[in-house]
């Protein structure tokens, strides 16, 4: 834990951002109620929310949030940065078609490896089906899920490669398929491997969750030192770093912590609320 919080050096925090999984949410995948609490908290004195996540934005029906949870955020970027929400306004940055069809055809050479690509306005293509328990975590009607083939590459926001069914993958992926899509995407695309290596999340390179915070900062007026970012991994690492004040939870893989100014609590030991009172001191 930092000897000294960011209230020590009179910082002002006008916005905050989060990561959903393994720093918002508890391992359960709800809000904890010190969460609920501070974000209302935070709100009341004036401070935005945004969200900040791999997820794409069907919260409502992936967690079941109501216009409650909802009403916390003033918006956020998704899909890694890949997707920006503001003032009722959606960006997209889509994957370049030839690293979609080249990841497409990698997979193919692993036997049992599933992949996802996420779509322009929430839809989703399968190379196979999901089980039927796995949709609604997936915020997903599978009826809306479109054929994968060439026709979707151009309109691609992000890939995702892993086993079983992703919400309950336990399955590491090969060392050899992470390689293999590396030298695929090469700089038109960054490569994420998360969730203990369980995952692989690929989206444009000119996006990330930093670059997409950057950009809502600088449309919001906002200086760097007046927002303060929350995350728990590997994807959340540019972030954590880039921004003076990045707030890494206390579940994050330990290499991660050890890179990260200021530490909390875990996610499911109040870390949020901990940091928003006593690393920012805004609460």
């Amino acid at each position: 834990m930092a000897d000294k919080t960011m209230n020590d050096e009179k910082t002002i925090i006008r916005a905050l951002f989060f990561d959903l999984d393994g720093t918002l949410l508890t391992s359960e995948k709800t809000l904890a109620p010190s969460t609920r609490e501070a974000l209302r908290a935070c709100r009341e004195k004036g401070i935005s929310l945004f969200i900040a996540t791999a997820r794409t934005p069907l919260l409502e029906t992936m967690l079941g949030w109501t216009e409650i949870e909802l009403g916390f955020f003033d918006g956020g970027i998704y899909c890694n940065g890949a997707c920006e929400k503001l003032h009722g306004q959606t960006r997209y940055a889509f994957l370049p078609a030839a690293v979609v069809a080249g990841c497409v055809k990698a997979v193919e050479s692993f036997p049992g490896l599933h992949l996802a690509l996420q779509l322009k306005d929430e839809l989703h293509a399968f190379n196979c089906p999901l089980a039927n328990f796995a949709y609604p975590l997936w915020g997903i009607d599978p009826q809306l899920s479109v054929p994968l083939n060439p026709n979707v590459f151009n309109q691609t926001v992000k890939i995702l490669i892993y086993f079983e069914n992703l919400v309950d993958s336990v399955t590491d992926l090969p060392s050899s398929l992470v390689n293999l899509c590396q030298t695929i995407c090469m700089d038109q695309a960054n490569v994420y491997l998360t969730d203990q290596g369980k995952v692989l999340q690929i989206t444009n390179s000119q996006t990330s969750k930093f670059k997409s915070i950057d950009h809502l900062r600088r449309q919001l007026n906002l200086k760097p030192e007046e927002i303060a970012v929350f995350g728990d991994d590997w994807n959340d690492l540019e972030m954590l770093t880039g921004f003076p004040n990045g707030v890494v939870m206390g579940n994050a893989d330990r290499e991660l912590r050890c890179q990260i100014r200021y530490q909390t609590q875990s996610n499911d030991e109040d870390g949020i609320a901990y940091a928003l009172h006593t690393l920012l001191g805004l609460i």
